[in-house]
């Protein structure tokens, strides 16, 4: 199963230990799901999780964040980012489409609301965090 993280996901991941988006991070380290992301969607998760006012509410260091960085980097399906979506309420959220569409992935993980009222966009799911690791506890991927 395919799947593009938004980046409130990855950003919640680091400031609540064990929730449902940490959990969500840690079930790609251990290969449940494959990872899409576009050089668009790194860069924004770096320059968002570089704000100092999340750096004081992280529980995860520096360090950490950079590792983190580089795995995202090399772990995941690095798209060339090509593909153009005009599709979302917040032009800033059509990269995750895009992304989705250019990887194959058949969900983008979210809690922005701008994409969930989407629901369904040619063949990929909108969902929240705790839906998809119930899916990925199912094992189920449609």
């Amino acid at each position: 199963m395919r799947a593009v993280l938004d980046t409130n996901v990855i950003v919640s991941a680091t400031l609540i230990r064990g929730g449902n988006e940490d959990r969500i991070l840690r079930a790609w380290e251990h290969g449940a799901f494959d990872l899409v992301l576009s050089p668009e969607i790194l860069d924004e998760i770096g320059r968002v999780l570089a704000y100092d006012r999340l750096r004081r509410l992280r529980w995860v260091t520096d360090e950490k964040i950079v590792t983190l960085l580089e795995a995202l980097a090399l772990g995941s399906l690095l798209v060339p980012g090509r593909v153009r979506v005009e599709a979302s309420r917040d032009p800033e959220d059509n990269k995750f489409l895009a992304a989705a569409l250019e990887g194959r992935a058949g969900y983008v993980v979210t809690g922005d609301r701008d994409l969930l009222d989407l629901d369904l966009y040619r063949g990929v799911r909108m969902i929240r965090p705790g839906a998809f690791l119930r899916l990925l506890a199912k094992g189920k991927h449609r």
